[in-house]
């Protein structure tokens, strides 16, 4: 079991077990896939803007032309909502259709409670890694 299994799978055991509509399991498996996904695209970015000065200055200056003196809020707000439903369509069709969330869940569903657990930790882990990657660099490229 990968840990694409195990974040629909957990998804799926964790509804139901509460006793919610499990097909939600999907669309929160498929959103949170999107989002580790977008948080090491962004990750990506800062490590490259790191070692070239011109990615920097290049993509101020185009956001600049097109949003003029916006704030970064707004700036972000129309960069992010296209590129995470772009994402999210891609994790949809590619991991995320209804076909393989009934296969992923019951290949969860079927594993020992050990590679469970191993799976579930490796999830946790990956999007951990992101997200505290994305915090430290987003902090050191301020100061650099």
């Amino acid at each position: 079991m990968n840990s694409i299994d195990a974040l629909y799978g957990s998804q799926y055991h964790d509804l139901k077990s509460k006793g919610y509509d499990t097909n939600k399991g999907r669309l929160y498996g498929n959103l949170l896939f999107a989002a580790t996904i977008m948080i090491y695209l962004f990750v990506i970015v800062i490590i490259w803007s790191f070692f070239t000065d011109d990615l920097s200055k290049d993509l101020t200056r185009f956001l600049k032309s097109i949003f003029g003196r916006s704030t970064g809020k707004v700036i972000g707000k129309i960069v992010a909502i296209p590129l995470i439903t772009i994402i999210y369509l891609i994790v949809t069709l590619l991991f995320g259709s209804k076909k393989q969330y009934e296969k992923r869940h019951q290949k969860f569903s079927n594993a020992p409670q050990h590679e469970k657990d191993k799976a579930i930790g490796r999830m946790i882990t990956i999007f951990v890694i992101g997200l505290g990657s994305l915090v430290i660099l987003s902090i050191v490229s301020l100061f650099l």
